[in-house]
């Protein structure tokens, strides 16, 4: 097997189902598309000293100064001035809607492997994760903090979760909105099949205090195209609804309606300046890690250069 196959092997979804270990799954997943990543985009010889701050369960130790510890017994970190820190918390909907799967991995198990990946690669840039679940109902809310402790909290949360109920995501980004500092990073993983006029209005009151937003859309690739060829009774997983169809009949419709519904949150989104990509269960997940990786260095530019641009202001 060469070195390319075993990378796509490490990344496809329904290899990585077999780890049981969230944890285990995720730095497999992080160790082998993201070698050599550096935290900030603006790493280098360069950088210049700023201050020192106490030592954490998880730092580098190879930012301690020893020499400062043999003066003071006590262990502190170097800090630079291009050094960046990005406080992100991670959204995950655990709606029924998510239990769904056409073959092999429901979405529920994408989006949660996807999470655990997002947190571990968060942490491997000492960066701060946080974490929500929520249904109909705020399931559990992690604050953002980056050690290894922390880190392990969220995995373990993960491993509880189950799909059930009708989903909330305007509650949960109306609750995020009222306990988040101004300028971290939101993202959203959810398949969006909720109203999204509410949903909509409470992503852009975050972008109004000036986080970054990412939404991750999570689909079944028989959601995409509607294959069914045989009559059927469809159940609306969250509500219990349920409908008599011909997919002959209703393919169309179904189609139509779907893209209608999908293209209006995508207009919204991007009209706010608001990051939106659509991933299948069956897709390695270095495409969504990748699309994030790309998001979170660009916001971490445009934060120094505001910050510059204030402290310019300010002389």
């Amino acid at each position: 097997m060469t070195k390319q196959e075993t990378s796509l092997q490490i990344i496809d979804p329904e290899q990585l189902a077999k780890i049981a270990d969230l944890q285990v799954l995720a730095r497999t997943v992080v160790e082998g598309v993201m070698p050599g990543l550096h935290r900030s985009p603006h790493s280098g010889s360069s950088i210049e000293f700023a201050q020192y701050r106490p030592y954490t369960q998880g730092d580098d130790l190879r930012n301690v100064d020893w020499k400062l510890y043999g003066r003071t017994d006590r262990l502190h970190i170097k800090q630079y001035q291009e050094e960046t820190t990005l406080r992100c918390t991670l959204l995950l909907d655990c709606s029924a809607s998510m239990d769904y799967a056409s073959a092999g991995l429901t979405k529920f198990d994408y989006a949660r492997m996807l999470v655990a990946c997002l947190a571990m690669l968060l942490h491997r840039q000492r960066d701060a994760a946080g974490f929500i679940a929520y249904h109909k109902e705020l399931l559990q809310y992690i604050p953002p903090l980056s050690n290894a402790l922390h880190l392990r909290r969220i995995f373990v949360e993960l491993d509880n979760l189950e799909p059930q109920g009708t989903g909330d995501t305007a509650g949960a980004l109306h609750y995020l909105g009222d306990v988040l500092k101004p300028r971290g990073m939101v993202v959203l993983v959810s398949d969006l099949l909720h109203p999204m006029d509410e949903m909509i209005e409470h992503l852009k009151s975050l972008r109004a205090r000036r986080h970054d937003v990412v939404v991750l859309q999570i689909s079944d690739p028989a959601e995409q195209t509607f294959p069914f060829d045989k009559s059927a009774t469809f159940i609306d997983a969250e509500s219990g609804d349920e409908q008599y169809a011909v997919p002959e009949a209703v393919r169309d419709n179904y189609l139509r309606n779907r893209r209608e519904h999908f293209d209006s949150i995508r207009r919204e989104c991007l009209a706010h300046e608001i990051d939106i990509a659509e991933f299948t269960t069956t897709e390695p997940l270095d495409r969504a890690l990748h699309f994030f990786l790309q998001h979170r260095n660009h916001a971490l530019i445009r934060s120094s250069l505001k910050s510059r641009r204030a402290e310019g202001g300010g002389r």
